[in-house]
Formats: structure tokens, sequence, C-alpha cells
């Protein structure tokens, strides 16, 4: 049983110039991080926009998480049991998230169509640069919408890393579905792949409910017939007690089997399995 707090501050700005563009500034600021004596910035980043689209420039996540899409994008809390030292993912969408410093371009959206594209440069004497590539379409439906995502990235290395990840979510009236996939690969060493639903329902009176599945397995760590494997099944409540103030229940139910990959546990050959449940009071204003 744990207490924990997270707590982030963020500073914001947006000016329209007289030639017409809009120029946005964010400052995300992690106020536990372990250390009282300083605070982390997470995202420091400015944004310049006009018919061409927009640049980002700056500390924010890749284009392939811009783009990106799974199952716990329903879940206001995820719940994961997966030990930190394992290569899998918690989700299917197992895109190179991270705020390095970074220059992105995105298209203007044009009929419920965007794409964009971004690169982090690792450097002079090194060669782990990450490019990022991602694209989404929308369109109405009868009574609600679907939208489709899809991205892919590739990290530069003495082994490349490439990763994709790809989904569709429907709404309709208080209802939404996702359903989602997502792979990656490092030559030799890695060959991940991962696959998620969810579903959300607005109960009315503040009131939502949540629920995902997910699997992520990885071919290249096998013991026997048995590959490693993450499967994990969540439900989430949540209840809204005034305007920026939150109630959440979620409870997660997991199994983690080791498949002998060594690290990714306190032993080769280590399985888990368990249940958390949370709860958690969140305020924003």
């Amino acid at each position: 049983d744990s207490f924990d707090t997270d707590n982030e501050v963020v500073i914001s700005f947006t000016n329209k110039t007289d030639n017409g563009l809009t120029v946005t500034g964010k400052l995300e600021m992690d106020a536990d991080d372990g250390d009282e004596s300083a605070v982390s910035v997470d995202e420091s980043v400015l944004s310049i926009s006009g018919g061409f689209g927009t640049f980002r420039l700056g500390l924010e996540d890749p284009v392939d998480e811009s783009f990106g899409i799974d199952e716990q994008d329903l879940i206001d809390e995820e719940g994961n049991g997966l030990f930190t030292s394992a290569s899998l993912g918690s989700t299917s969408n197992l895109g190179m998230a991270g705020d390095g410093n970074k220059i992105a371009y995105l298209t203007p959206k044009m009929g419920g169509f965007q794409a964009g594209y971004s690169i982090q440069d690792s450097g002079a004497s090194a060669t782990t640069d990450t490019n990022a590539i991602g694209a989404s379409y929308s369109m109405p439906i009868g009574g609600g919408s679907i939208t489709v995502k899809y991205n892919q990235a590739t990290k530069d290395g003495a082994t490349d890393t490439d990763t994709t990840n790809m989904g569709v979510q429907v709404s309709m009236g208080a209802m939404t579905l996702i359903a989602s996939s997502g792979t990656k690969e490092i030559a030799g060493d890695e060959d991940i792949e991962g696959n998620g639903f969810g579903i959300k329902y607005d109960m009315g009176g503040g009131m939502t409910i949540a629920a995902a599945t997910v699997e992520v397995t990885d071919e290249t760590d096998v013991s026997g017939t048995e590959e490693e494997k993450y499967q994990a099944n969540i439900g989430e409540v949540v209840y809204t007690v005034a305007p920026g103030l939150d109630a959440k229940i979620t409870y997660t139910d997991y199994e983690y089997k080791n498949g002998g990959a060594v690290g990714a546990s306190s032993s080769s050959g280590g399985d888990d399995s368990g249940q958390i449940t949370t709860l958690t009071i969140s305020a924003s204003f």
C-alpha cells in the first residue's frame, strides 16, 4: 500500500500577431520530482500557427505521441503492474514518448485529415536521432464521430528501434470505444506487439465508467513455448464532485509471464500477477 502525490504547474499564453499568426507558449513543471528544493521542467514549447499549419519548437512530445492512440486513453488513472525493469510496454502504444528538444510540424486540418513530422537530434557526437510521423482522419457518423490514427517512429543507434501504432475511436452519444494495436522492433533483441480495447460510458450526473483490456507480448523472449507476456484488465469509475474536483476509483487485474527474459524481474523466469486498487482525488484550477 502507498500514498502518492502528483502536482503539475502549467503556465501558458496565446497571442495573435498583426499578420495573423498565432503564437503559443507553454511551460509545464513537475512539483513532485523527489527533490523538495527544486522543480523540474517537463515541457517547454513554443508553437507558431497559421494557414501553413503549426511549427512546435522545444521540449514536447514527438509526433508519434501526438497522433498516438491506445485503449487506456479512456482511463483517467492508468493501472500498471508491469515490472519497471521489463522491456515490454503496458499499453498497445509502444512509441518513442519523451519530452526532449525537437522540431515538429503539423499540417492544418483539411476535411478531417491532419498529419505531422518531428525530429529530435541527439547531438554532434551521437547517432540516436529520433524521427516520427503520424496522421489522423476524423469524420462524423450518424449521431457521433469516428477517428482513425496511425503513427510510426525510428530511433537511430547501433541497432535501430522501430515502432508503429494504429487504432480507431468511435463515439456514439454517451459511449466511446477504442480498438488499437502497436509494435516495437529492435533487431535481434525485441519483437513486441500490443493489442487493446477500451470502452467508456457517460452515466450522466457527473459520473463515467470505463474499462480496458490489453495484451503485450515479445516473441524474442521465450521459455519453452511461453513468450514474455503482460495482460491487464482495468475498470474505472469517475465522479465529478464539483467542477474541477474529481474522485476516481481504478481497479487493475494483471498477469506477467517472464518468458525467460533475464533482468525483466527479480530473476530469470520470475512471473507475477496481482490486483491494484487506487482511489484518486484530483483537482484542477
